[in-house]
């Protein structure tokens, strides 16, 4: 019988300690209080575009938690609801701080469907327009499903040397080619197949002085240059 008393004392403390110690990591005190690494500050880095303020107020709902136990994808779900993120970085930084760094994605065109204007950006997501992002002279982009194609198009530009600075609007036409119109209004129509060697005819005649007066430069059948 002395035994299983000590048995049951030693069973009751073991208890006691427990449900101690997993108030403890609760985070409460008898007063209800929290105080282990209690979390108290979310910092934003990085926006320029992104309405910070408005994710501060939603990332901060996560104040006072336990930040041993905050888990990341309630941080993830409140970033990834904005668009204007293509990457970011969550750091725990104990006692009592997270660090949100994000990289914001770039803003390559302006696209219209069903009748609204968008930002286009260089991850293909469309972006609703708003004023406040327009930072920088972008080009207009028409054509269905023109934003799935655009990106691609434009890296190869850039990676063949075309000036982009020159480009206005740019028209996506569903025999997968491509139109653009200049900003002194020339007009240059490109191939659906054979694309790169176009572009680089292209920037031959555009430094070519005799083609100086044409409107319209159209590579669309092979071999041929035709010019209005």
């Amino acid at each position: 019988m002395p035994g299983n008393k000590k048995i049951k004392i030693l069973f009751y403390i073991s208890v006691f300690i427990f449900l101690s110690t997993i108030s403890f990591f609760e985070r409460t005190n008898i007063f209800g209080k929290k105080f282990f690494f209690q979390l108290k500050e979310i910092e934003i880095s990085g926006h320029k575009k992104v309405d910070h303020v408005a994710m501060q107020r939603k990332l901060n709902s996560l104040i006072g938690q336990n930040l041993l136990l905050t888990k990341r994808r309630d941080i993830e779900e409140i970033i990834n609801e904005n668009k204007l993120i293509s990457e970011y970085t969550v750091l725990k930084q104990y006692p009592n701080k997270i660090s949100v760094k994000l990289k914001e994605v770039v803003l390559v065109a302006k696209f219209i469907k069903d009748k609204k204007w968008y930002f286009l950006a260089d991850n293909n997501n469309l972006i609703l327009y708003a004023d406040h992002l327009t930072d920088q002279n972008l080009p207009n982009v028409y054509g269905k499903d023109a934003e799935y194609y655009f990106n691609d198009f434009q890296n190869l530009l850039k990676l063949n040397n075309f000036n982009l600075n020159i480009i206005s609007s740019y028209y996506f036409f569903q025999i997968n080619r491509w139109d653009i119109v200049t900003n002194n209004q020339k007009t240059i129509k490109f191939p659906s197949k054979d694309l790169t060697e176009a572009i680089r005819v292209v920037n031959k005649l555009l430094n070519n002085k005799n083609f100086n007066n044409y409107s319209v430069i159209d590579l669309r059948i092979n071999n041929k240059i035709i010019t209005q």
